[in-house]
């Protein structure tokens, strides 16, 4: 005769066969929506809370929700409670939730199968594809394919990482909405972009930031020289892709040491090292001042080497610290500044050009030259003009001292502009600073 079975084997006998007939709930039932099977678990117990049948599982516990018209759900913790009558599931313990090539990860979650929503806490995690996510609670709406995350939400990619306060992931749209102290860092160019709000399209590889937008970003110039650009504007776009391209768009400020500048749209392409400028821009150059139609500034090894200038191109700078009334001027429809290491070299304008300069000898004003031509070039020495050549159509005019003395105004040429403030990085940040 075998002999009679201990209670543990019996207990674990009712276990196992409790589990089996949990896991082959009736198919039809399967088929409706928020109903969920559960595929494994180490341990059973049967309770009633109030007067509803819940089932703790324990061990290994592995659910997988087949609700028709999207993609199956699966769920893994060690530790779960399951509300039969409100088709909800506590999980506790390594939670994991997949779907498709989607995966969340937390130490506790919650699932509730009528309406087919996880809510997870503590360490979460996202990941799919080369996008990972981190926050201190989530929320995913599996029907509307939307996730949404709050407490010190982080997201990286494979060129940028972001932070911010909250964020909504849509994942039809491969969208993401950033709001509340956003900070998206490329450690690439050494850039940072910061703002109240983000926008990322994923597959455009695009991020648009709405309101209050900063870029700043570090260079470190061939010779060592470390130096901090900021941009402010009304909006910011950044693109991930080839071009490597920041758009500030409206009432754009720029400052670094050597330069400011405003402009209605800028263009940041540091592929080429590139820095184009439209609606009506203006720059600060040591003490010179640049306006014109539209601009391009190159860099190279971070450092300023050109600024060309298109249509109604103007130059001014001060002719003498003692005489705030005179400056050197230049105009013309295209103008080009060539710089070499931190000064000014060579000025070249060109179609209509012409210049206006104010002349001393030995320390004392000597009148002023004004000259027209096809094309003028002037030579700099030590960041001061020196030789002027002027071709084609050459004109030319002498003014005495005693004719311009105190009516300096009246000879300055079409399109003169002096700022007296200017743009200036104070920090990370642009204030405005008196320039005389």
């Amino acid at each position: 005769m075998r002999p009679p079975a201990s209670r543990t084997s019996l207990w674990r006998y009712s276990v196992v066969l409790a589990v089996m007939l949990a896991m082959f709930e009736p198919a039809a039932q399967a088929q409706e929506r928020g109903v969920i099977d559960l595929k494994s678990a180490r341990e059973l117990y049967v309770r009633t809370i109030n007067n509803e049948e819940v089932r703790e599982l324990i061990g290994n516990v592995h659910f997988v929700d087949r609700a028709p018209e999207r993609e199956p759900v699966s769920l893994w913790c060690d530790r779960a409670l399951r509300y039969m009558q409100q088709n909800r599931i506590e999980l506790f313990g390594h939670v994991r939730i997949v779907r498709d090539t989607t995966v969340l990860t937390a130490d506790r979650g919650e699932y509730i199968g009528s309406r087919d929503v996880a809510r997870v806490n503590e360490n979460v995690t996202l990941r799919r594809g080369d996008v990972t996510l981190t926050s201190r609670t989530g929320e995913y709406e599996m029907d509307a394919k939307r996730i949404r995350f709050a407490g010190s939400v982080c997201i990286v990619d494979s060129v940028s990482s972001t932070w911010c306060d909250s964020l909504v992931y849509l994942e039809d749209e491969a969208v993401s909405i950033g709001v509340g102290h956003v900070r998206a860092v490329q450690a690439r160019d050494n850039t940072t972009v910061y703002g109240d709000s983000l926008i990322h399209y994923e597959r455009q590889k695009l991020s648009i930031v709405p309101l209050n937008p900063r870029l700043v970003q570090i260079d470190t110039s061939a010779a060592g020289v470390v130096d901090t650009l900021v941009v402010v504007s009304r909006v910011m776009h950044a693109r991930q892709d080839s071009t490597r391209e920041f758009v500030a768009i409206d009432s754009v400020l720029m400052a670094r040491t050597d330069l400011s500048a405003e402009c209605g749209e800028a263009r940041f392409r540091r592929n080429e090292n590139l820095i184009i400028m439209r609606t009506k821009p203006f720059v600060w150059y040591g003490e010179n001042q640049v306006s014109g139609d539209s601009m391009e500034i190159r860099l190279q090894h971070n450092r300023l080497r050109s600024v060309h200038v298109v249509g109604r191109a103007v130059a001014v700078s001060r002719s003498d610290s003692s005489f705030a009334n005179r400056f050197d001027q230049l105009t013309g429809r295209e103008l080009t500044m060539y710089f070499q290491g931190e000064k000014l070299e060579r000025i070249l304008v060109e179609k209509t050009a012409t210049s206006l300069y104010y002349l001393f000898d030995n320390g004392k004003p000597n009148g002023a030259n004004e000259s027209s031509g096809d094309r003028i070039a002037i030579e700099f020495t030590d960041g001061a003009a020196g030789h002027i050549r002027v071709a084609g159509g050459v004109q030319g005019q002498y003014y005495p001292e005693n004719m311009i003395r105190a009516r300096e105004k009246e000879y300055n040429l079409d399109g003169f502009r002096w700022e007296s403030v200017r743009p200036h990085r104070s920090g990370l940040r642009i204030v405005w600073e008196t320039y005389d």
